[in-house]
């Protein structure tokens, strides 16, 4: 019986160990452990990560539960946020509390203990949505493919810098909740487990609860692996195939979003409320240009590797065709609404984080151009292995590149909101910058005026 158990735990251990999966998940640990706080925002005085939006985001809970109702009521008639994102912090927030009862530390929800949680809920939840990633990848590409892929988007993007540098901005959880509901979408339509139909629609619903623009992903259950009208009716079909399964799912996509209309309904007088008063989308004027190029926020120009999953849509349409349409409406449609936004570079930020959760989609066409390039079909290995270690290489130097401008985003020499052109040009792979540098840099920005950007004037 010893025996047997010890072949089967050997069995199992080598087959893990085989799995480039495993030293990624296993880098990925080590390096959260080691590394993030390496990374935290170079703030002085460093209020730890509640300021800002997050503080916003956060406020409900230690408002309601600590402060009591009086406080908590003036929150909700005052802050803009949704409390989608206050739902997710909220495990952090118990363990904050918790730690800070036991060691006699200020209970008040901003104190270090909650601060610890938070950062740490922020880069499990993050790894957490890797994980799920490399979940729905399998169901199409090798655990080699994959692993390439999800290191690649991790380190190469500035979803690196939202995991380490910014704890409790939307955009890691965000790309933990599509990561889930990719793959539960997944699983209800090639696998026909009617059960993660209705998980699924319930992380649709924390998403559109955090961000109500979101609800584009329910393009993903609709049109994967849809290439014409009658597939497109027999996806509806199948949605109400099983009336009850359907009518839970319904349901438990609402409840998030009921919870936030009661909320609305008892403090402000309406179910629906429009909380960001005079802010709104300029749906004439989209900025597709800006969003993608602009050199103050431009998608391409601070996270240029994801332009592989640009040249993965197209090569979709050969080699992952349950994906193009989706891929393609997906791309297009999110682009379109985010840059119609009047900020449509989302204010202080490190490159553009309007984009970090589609990563859960874009990792799709990403590794289709890894697998193109990964397994070349050719007949000679002197080629494949030429092209395989140009990919690696060329994946090194934009990952290195990532992490160098996040570097100098922690350090303020990337500005918050006033690159341009020239100011890139000036500090592009500079590390160390002299006083007279420095101050010639300040002269180089250009902080945009917001007071044009709400009236329409957004370029």
């Amino acid at each position: 019986m010893k025996k047997r158990i010890y072949h089967k735990t050997w069995d199992f251990l080598k087959h893990i160990l085989q799995k480039p999966s495993f030293y990624l998940f296993a880098f990925l640990i080590i390096f959260s452990i080691d590394r993030h706080h390496r990374w935290e925002y170079d703030k002085d005085p460093y209020p730890g990560p509640f300021y800002d939006d997050v503080e916003q985001y956060y406020s409900f809970l230690p408002d309601i539960f600590i402060k009591g109702s009086d406080t908590a009521k003036v929150n909700f008639e005052t802050n803009k946020r949704t409390i989608g994102l206050a739902l997710m912090y909220s495990p952090a927030f118990i363990v904050g509390q918790t730690i800070a009862h036991q060691k006699g530390e200020k209970e008040d929800g901003y104190s270090e203990p909650y601060q610890w949680s938070f950062r740490w809920e922020n880069i499990i939840i993050c790894i957490f949505g890797i994980w799920f990633c490399r979940k729905s990848l399998l169901f199409f590409f090798s655990d080699t493919v994959a692993s390439i892929t999800l290191g690649s988007i991790f380190f190469g993007t500035n979803l690196f810098t939202y995991t380490y540098s910014f704890a409790g901005m939307p955009h890691s959880y965000l790309f933990f909740l599509y990561s889930v509901f990719i793959f539960c979408t997944l699983n209800w339509i090639l696998k026909n487990k009617s059960s993660c139909l209705i998980i699924a629609f319930f992380i649709g619903g924390l998403i559109v609860l955090t961000r109500p623009t979101d609800i584009i992903v329910f393009l993903f259950p609709l049109l994967f692996n849809v290439n014409s009208f009658k597939s497109l009716t027999n996806r509806i079909k199948l949605f109400f195939s099983k009336p009850l399964i359907a009518f839970f799912a319904i349901l438990l996509f609402c409840i998030p979003i009921l919870f936030q209309m009661i909320i609305w309904k008892r403090y402000m007088g309406e179910f629906i409320y429009y909380s960001y008063t005079y802010e709104r989308f300029f749906f004439n004027d989209p900025q597709i240009i800006n969003f993608l190029f602009s050199f103050r926020k431009g998608w391409l120009v601070y996270t240029p590797i994801m332009s592989f999953s640009l040249i993965g849509i197209i090569i979709a349409y050969k080699k992952l065709k349950s994906f193009f349409p989706f891929l393609l409406v997906f791309f297009c449609l999110n682009v379109y609404v985010l840059s119609c936004w009047w900020d449509w570079y989302y204010g202080g930020s490190f490159g553009c984080r309007a984009l970090i959760q589609s990563y859960a989609f874009m990792i799709f066409p990403f590794a289709v151009f890894v697998k193109s390039v990964w397994e070349l079909n050719c007949s000679k290995n002197i080629v494949k292995y030429i092209a395989r270690l140009l990919l690696i290489t060329i994946l090194y130097l934009f990952i290195e590149l990532n992490l160098f401008q996040a570097w100098q985003y922690k350090y303020q020499i990337i500005h918050w909101n006033g690159m341009n052109k020239e100011a890139y040009m000036y500090i592009f792979l500079q590390e160390h910058l002299t006083k007279e540098e420095i101050a010639h840099l300040h002269t180089l920005y250009t902080p945009p005026e917001f007071e044009k950007l709400i009236n329409g004037d957004r370029d």
